[in-house]
């Protein structure tokens, strides 16, 4: 009986350190630090990098993801009888007011 019993908590430990093993390993590979840049007020950046050692600020190699230009609105104001001044992004080419959705 004792002997089932140690064979038993033998066997629960190794599946506990394999599973604190396994953690260790995940929570690794979502490593995150901090930049070390030095800021105009002479501290260090506060910003979280997740690859390199410059956050998106001081990176001067970062480049911002463009976005699609905006336009004008094509569509036509009931009071004046004019040209929409509002700019859009939307593919359409209308503004949220003369969009048909």
């Amino acid at each position: 009986m004792m002997v089932k019993l140690k064979y038993k908590i033998q066997n629960i430990m190794k599946k506990i350190k394999l599973s604190v093993a396994a953690l260790l390993i995940a929570g690794s590979s979502f490593a995150q630090t901090q930049c070390t840049a030095i800021t105009k007020s002479n501290n260090q950046c506060k910003n979280v990098v997740k690859s390199g050692q410059l956050c998106y600020l001081h990176n001067p190699n970062y480049v911002k993801e463009t976005d699609k230009e905006s336009t004008q609105c094509n569509g036509i104001s009931k009071s004046t009888n004019k040209q929409c001044r509002r700019n859009t992004k939307h593919s359409s080419g209308f503004c949220h007011n003369h969009r048909n959705d």
